[in-house]
């Protein structure tokens, strides 16, 4: 919650129901074992398995195309979508299929570069067309999890302030 939504200790302690000392003296803790966690990166990653590149690449065929049924073909029949900050969650092909016909009028013309996250996920920056005809901006990390070689879940962090985090220009041509 801090470091991703950039919420206060007393926004995080109100939440939670605890103070904002515990609150720092947990994210404290936390920051130490994530650094203990990078000396060990190569040990380290929440994948067991290489992603699947082909799947991979098909997804963002699919979803700069805007190819809705392609994309939703994709996922596996339990596959599901969110979008935090946002309190949404999307399960299965048919809801797939109605958020995506939703979503149409922001996501077409849409652009990814591939990144990792998460101690290793395969993700992806989405870039959306701006008012400037040349020019896309940011709008989310696409978190891909799979399963059975298929989609199980993504996870779009809908917040443009994690691109410079991930070191990613904050525009480019289309």
């Amino acid at each position: 919650m801090k470091d991703v939504f950039e919420w206060s200790s007393k926004q995080i302690a109100e939440t939670l129901g605890i103070s904002p000392a515990a609150v720092n003296s947990a994210l404290q803790r936390a920051r130490e074992t994530m650094d203990r966690a990078k000396l060990h990166s190569n040990e380290f990653s929440m994948m067991d398995v290489e992603p699947d590149r082909e799947l991979l690449s098909r997804y963002v065929e699919a979803f700069e195309q805007f190819d809705i049924n392609a994309l939703v073909a994709l996922f596996h029949e339990e596959g599901r979508l969110s979008m935090p900050p946002f309190a949404m969650w999307v399960r299965g092909k048919d809801d797939l299929f109605k958020f995506f016909a939703l979503t149409r009028w922001h996501c077409e013309g849409s652009r990814f570069l591939p990144i990792t996250a998460n101690g290793g996920y395969p993700a992806f920056a989405q870039y959306v067309p701006s008012g400037e005809d040349s020019y896309l901006v940011p709008w989310g990390i696409h978190i891909i999890e799979i399963k059975d070689k298929q989609i199980y879940h993504v996870q779009n962090f809908i917040n443009t302030k994690l691109f410079s985090r991930f070191g990613l220009p904050a525009q480019i041509h289309r």
